[in-house]
């Protein structure tokens, strides 16, 4: 074991277990991530459509192919970071994700715009999520949860400020010159903070795990070590990923088309924006409330609060109107998206270890993202074909209902043989 350790002057001079350097820059790289998150994108969506002279239909249809081509190499990228670590990786997928940006600024054509939203999905979905919470799922095992949770606020502090920020830069330079701008920020943040800051696992470098904080013996587990495909036979693996394709097929097809719904609830743009910001604010609330439930509670207990808030996000646009409904909505969306990202920041790496976890987790981001590709389309056909949202909230509210009830039958998995 001692020929194994690595030595690091940055490591060693850390005045603080590099624990707590590691949650802090995974917690940076989900709030990088925003420039390819649905909450970012939605600010460009209706700029874009009236530019570019598409209708909202074929750029859902864009989105939804640019978002499934762009995370089908994440299984890839997951085993590229168990070999490469998540020091390397980061760097190179902050440089791809500010190359995505400049490509958006490009975009002259309905096919670009494909190609485009592709890049920018996969780079900072199937790409820079992937490795910050790789990364903090390394270096904490038993109070996985609470970290978990806390870098994912990253994400939520996001939703919180990018939308306003990118609102007002096109208001500035226009949706082109907003790219160019985020383009520029990507580099010259996230990528020093990737490739200077982000390690392997702790014991590499003769450190603890959990930022060297002792853990109650009774809380204490040994780590399980499963392959992908020891994962890929369990009901755990599967009901986890139910929860992430549900949660971003309806949350993304709410979010994308925020404005559209508000709209039609007689909200204007300003207090539409108010709307995103409370949401993220309960999203951060409600992500470290999770995250310490998880401490204590299997993941699979704790499916029917994001599947049950998500379920009362759908019905409300679907059955009310006005500026307290529309509140209501974010508490309830914010809620979901809180509950969901912390189980899914630690669940699988609570139940099948960190040996594997690269490629456990790039799998599960197919099937969990995917849903943010086909999500918006059902809400387009709906609009379309009815003139309202109505069928695809009623029919998003019973999928969720079904997958609460799947984790009642759901328990932890076995140790693999």
């Amino acid at each position: 074991m001692a020929a194994q350790t690595l030595q690091s002057r940055l490591v060693n001079a850390s005045p603080v277990h590099y624990g707590w350097i590691i949650l802090a820059a995974g917690t940076f790289g989900s709030f990088m991530t925003l420039p390819g998150q649905t909450a970012g994108v939605s600010v460009f969506f209706d700029p874009i459509t009236s530019d570019l002279h598409i209708s909202r239909t074929w750029a859902s249809a864009a989105y939804a192919a640019g978002t499934l081509a762009g995370i089908l190499p994440a299984p890839v990228i997951g085993r590229w970071i168990d070999r490469r670590g998540p020091r390397l990786s980061a760097g190179i997928i902050a440089a791809g994700l500010a190359l995505a940006c400049v490509f958006m600024a490009l975009v002259d054509s309905r096919w670009m715009l494909l190609v485009g939203f592709a890049l920018l999905r996969g780079a900072a979905i199937g790409g820079l999520s992937l490795v910050s919470q790789q990364v903090v799922n390394l270096w904490f095992v038993q109070r996985r949860g609470i970290a978990a949770a806390a870098a994912s606020l990253g994400l939520a502090a996001g939703s919180m400020i990018f939308p306003l920020c990118i609102d007002h830069l096109i208001a500035l330079y226009g949706w082109r010159g907003a790219y160019i701008a985020l383009a520029l920020l990507v580099p010259a943040t996230m990528l020093p903070v990737g490739a200077l800051l982000f390690r392997d696992r702790p014991e590499r470098f003769g450190l603890t795990t959990d930022a060297g904080l002792p853990v109650p013996a009774k809380r204490v587990q040994d780590e399980p070590s499963f392959t992908r495909n020891d994962a890929l036979r369990t009901r755990a693996f599967w009901l986890l990923c139910a929860l992430g394709f549900l949660t971003n097929a309806i949350g993304t097809a709410l979010l994308l088309n925020h404005f559209s719904i508000m709209q039609s609830a007689c909200i204007g743009r300003g207090e539409a924006l108010q709307v995103l910001a409370v949401y993220a604010g309960v999203q951060v609330a409600v992500t470290l409330c999770t995250g310490v439930l998880l401490d204590r509670y299997e993941p699979h207990r704790l499916v029917p609060l994001p599947m049950l808030l998500l379920a009362a996000a759908a019905v409300l646009p679907a059955l009310s109107h006005g500026v307290a409904a529309s509140w209501l909505y974010a508490l309830c969306l914010g809620g979901a998206y809180g509950s969901q990202q912390a189980i899914g920041a630690a669940g699988y790496a609570q139940y099948f270890g960190r040996d594997h976890l690269g490629a456990i987790r790039g799998t599960s981001f197919v099937f969990g993202i995917s849903g943010a590709a086909f999500g918006p389309l059902p809400f387009a056909a709906s609009m379309d074909f009815t003139g309202s949202y109505v069928l695809a909230l009623s029919c998003s509210a019973l999928l969720c209902l079904l997958c609460a009830a799947a984790s009642f039958v759901t328990k932890r998995p076995s140790a693999p043989r």
